[in-house]
């Protein structure tokens, strides 16, 4: 079972006993930034791994990707107000959080989406929500792959409303939250996802 976890960084205090938590490596992390929002973003992921994995502390894979040595898999990601962390047995997975506002959708889409994501975005009715439900997939596709800037983000189409895809002869699922305002979506080669997210 695929689970996510939600926190609010806004409900969550820079206090000693928070950041005493969180991993070595994330602590330094905090303090090395400057805005208070960034760092209970920051914060906030820290507490999501520390109530999974305790005190285990995360590594990076060769491309970037966050992991804990002989743990199950994971994935964080943030934005606005919210961290979420999504985690899973032994399959692979990626996780985005977005959170909907105004954008300009074909300026900021036609540098990441293919030719048919393009295509489905002007055909779209609600222009915004298809943007976001194909930034978040393709973010969590790219996350869930786990090879970074080293896959070209218009390599794939994610065009199609089936909450699936082939890729390089395997397939990978989707599965959609929303909360409020904010659209979450998780990617992983496991069709087994939990009902609802967690808020902890």
């Amino acid at each position: 079972m695929i689970k996510t976890y939600i926190r609010n960084a806004s409900q969550t205090p820079l206090t000693e006993h928070n950041l005493s938590l969180v991993s070595e490596s994330r602590r330094e992390k905090i303090e090395r930034l400057h805005h208070e929002r960034d760092k209970r973003l920051s914060l906030a992921a820290g507490l999501l791994v520390h109530f999974v994995f305790g005190k285990s502390e995360p590594l990076v894979s060769e491309y970037g990707k966050p992991y804990i040595s002989g743990e199950r898999e994971f994935n964080l990601a943030h934005s606005g107000d919210y961290a979420i962390l999504s985690v899973g047995e032994s399959t692979p997975l990626g996780c985005d959080i977005e959170r909907m506002r105004s954008v300009d959708p074909f300026r900021i889409g036609k540098i990441v989406f293919c030719e048919a994501e393009l295509k489905a975005l002007s055909n779209a009715r609600d222009k915004c929500d298809v943007f976001f439900t194909l930034w978040t997939k393709k973010e969590a596709f790219i996350k869930c792959v786990g090879e970074g800037f080293h896959l070209a983000a218009k390599s794939v189409d994610l065009s199609s409303p089936e909450n699936t895809v082939v890729h390089n002869g395997v397939r990978y699922f989707f599965k959609e939250y929303m909360l409020t305002d904010y659209k979450i979506m998780i990617c992983s080669t496991e069709n087994n996802f939990a009902s609802d997210i967690q808020s902890v």
